[in-house]
C-alpha cells in the first residue's frame, strides 16, 4: 500500500490562490482534470533533476518546464553564463545580438541536418514558423501531410480557416493539410 503524500501547505496555497487567480493555477494544467487533493503541488526549489515541494516531497522533473530546463535545474556552468551575460550585456533585446549566431553555428555543428534555424519565444511563433516552412515547401492546390512533433501544447485559432487540422494533445502532435 502506498501512502498518501503529505500536501498540506500545498492544499492551503491552493485554496489560497482560488481567491485571487483564476482556476488558481498558471498554465494549462487545471485542478478540476486531476484527483482533488492531489493536485496542484507548489514547488518550492529544484536542482539537477529533483524538485521539491512546499511540503518538503521530493520529485524527478519528468516535465522539465515544458522543454527549457531540459539540462536541469540551478545548473552552475549555465547560472553563471546567464548571470554574466544579464550583468555585463543585457537581457532579452528585443533586436538581434551577435550571441544568436554563435548559438546558431553551435546547434549546426551539434545536428549536422539542421540547415537553418529560427529561434522563437513562444510555442505560437515556433507553430507559425512551422507551418510557414511546411507552406513554403508545398506546390499550390496540392494537399500535403505535414507532422509537427515535440512539447506542442498550444493552439492556434487564426489557422482553422486556413489547414485543415487534426490535434492529439495526448501525444503532443499537430497534424495538418496544407494547400
Amino acid at each position: 500500500m502506498v501512502n498518501q503524500l503529505n500536501l498540506i501547505n500545498s492544499n492551503r496555497l491552493y485554496e489560497e490562490a482560488l481567491k485571487l487567480i483564476p482556476g488558481a493555477i498558471l498554465g494549462i494544467r487545471r485542478p478540476y482534470n486531476f484527483v482533488e487533493g492531489e493536485y496542484p503541488i507548489f514547488f518550492e526549489t529544484a536542482k539537477g533533476g529533483k524538485v521539491i515541494d512546499v511540503d518538503g516531497n521530493e520529485y524527478l522533473d519528468m516535465l522539465c518546464a515544458y522543454g527549457p530546463i531540459i539540462i536541469g535545474h540551478r545548473e552552475e556552468e549555465i547560472d553563471n553564463a546567464v548571470i554574466d551575460q544579464i550583468k555585463n550585456k543585457g537581457f532579452c533585446m528585443s533586436l538581434t545580438q551577435q550571441i544568436q549566431n554563435r548559438l546558431a553555428k553551435k546547434l549546426k555543428d551539434l545536428i549536422p541536418c539542421c540547415e537553418k534555424m529560427v529561434f522563437v519565444k513562444t510555442g505560437s511563433d515556433a507553430t507559425t514558423i512551422g507551418i510557414r516552412v511546411a507552406r513554403g515547401y508545398t506546390y499550390y492546390g496540392v494537399d500535403t501531410m505535414v507532422s509537427i512533433l515535440g512539447a506542442l501544447k498550444v493552439k492556434v485559432e487564426s489557422l482553422k480557416n486556413s489547414t485543415k487540422m487534426c490535434m492529439n494533445s495526448s501525444i503532443t502532435t499537430l497534424t495538418m493539410l496544407v494547400s
